[in-house]
């Protein structure tokens, strides 16, 4: 008997349960979206398509300011040629 008390005693202990992953790594591998998230997006692209329309109209605004500012081609009158006959208007210019 006292070969039997010199072994020690095997005690099995329950296999340690998986390791969940984190919410975070969850929602990042399934790829889904929160309301909140949504919302946010939602709101990021209203904004986004606000400050294009101001800076459109900024730009539109800008482009009929220069337009307005510049001053008309003046019109050069075509030459006459020699053999053609004056009218009334071109008896004033000689």
């Amino acid at each position: 008997m006292a070969a039997m008390s010199d072994e020690v005693p095997v005690v099995e202990t329950p296999a340690a349960p998986a390791p969940q992953s984190p919410l975070a790594a969850k929602i990042v591998i399934e790829g889904t979206k929160t309301e909140r998230e949504l919302q946010l997006e939602a709101e990021l692209e209203t904004e986004r398509s606000a400050r294009k329309k101001v800076e459109m109209d900024a730009a539109t605004l800008l482009d009929e300011n220069r337009r307005l500012k510049t001053p008309p081609p003046t019109l050069q009158p075509q030459p006459r040629h020699p053999r053609e006959p004056l009218t009334f208007f071109d008896a004033n210019d000689s």
